[in-house]
């Protein structure tokens, strides 16, 4: 008798409600693009996913940030309560500190350095990319779109689950990343703001696409309260 598949592992978001709609969460190995314009707390919920993976689950966590450093998004992270209790498992690593590890280096191949020197020895499970945008600004490439598609193929092959923030306009959109990012990732989640009265403006999420995962194409209304991050279903804006 042929025993049944293994489970496939996944990582919760940790936003009430909204773990509910992806089957209990991220599937192990995926690459997600979390997408929105300014304001809408894309770094906050990526910082969020690996500390509370951190806290609660003992998983280890790296954030690499292009864009702030170190002291800065730790400083804005324990305004919202993701502070302490992690024991090591989550660590930040900053513009400054790619480039120290190897100087005069191409900036990707000192980027995929830093990151793997830092795999050998957290053996980290989750990665965070703050920002995609960031990181094509800096590396100065002249050929993004193929530097992009290596960039997912090595993402893929460190056996990690991956999220990448991408900015987006405000107004409309055609896309939620740049140079057809959107069908090389296995998810997408993203979050907006909406007017919904004259005086009130409501932070969205949606889950737009998540391979191997039953989930509503739905907007939930995305806020923060005593507890963290949760969801309830969007007040209508019409």
């Amino acid at each position: 008798m042929n025993s049944a598949p293994a489970k496939r592992v996944r990582y919760r978001t940790y936003v009430d409600g909204f773990d509910e709609n992806l089957n209990g969460g991220i599937p192990q190995g995926h690459t997600v693009i979390i997408a929105g314009a300014a304001g809408t707390m894309k770094s906050s919920l990526a910082y969020h996913i690996l500390h509370m993976n951190a806290k609660r689950d003992g998983v280890n966590g790296l954030y690499i940030s292009l864009e702030q450093n170190k002291q800065s998004l730790t400083r804005q992270m324990e305004g919202l309560g993701l502070k302490g209790d992690t024991l090591g498992r989550l660590e930040v690593l900053d513009l400054g500190e790619i480039r120290r590890k190897s100087e005069g280096a191409q900036f990707l191949d000192t980027f995929r350095f830093a990151v793997n020197e830092t795999k050998k020895r957290l053996n980290y499970e989750l990665l965070v990319i703050d920002s995609l945008g960031a990181l094509e600004m800096i590396s100065a490439t002249n050929r993004p779109r193929e530097e992009l598609y290596r960039l997912m193929e090595w993402l893929r092959a460190m056996d990690v689950t991956a999220f990448m923030i991408s900015e987006m306009p405000v107004g409309e959109y055609t896309s939620y990343g740049v140079h057809d990012i959107d069908f090389l990732v296995d998810g997408i989640i993203h979050l907006k703001m909406v007017e919904v009265t004259d005086t009130e403006v409501q932070r969205r999420i949606r889950c737009v696409k998540m391979r191997e995962t039953e989930h509503s194409s739905n907007y939930f209304s995305f806020f923060r309260n005593e507890r963290g991050f949760a969801v309830t279903r969007a007040i209508s804006d019409f």
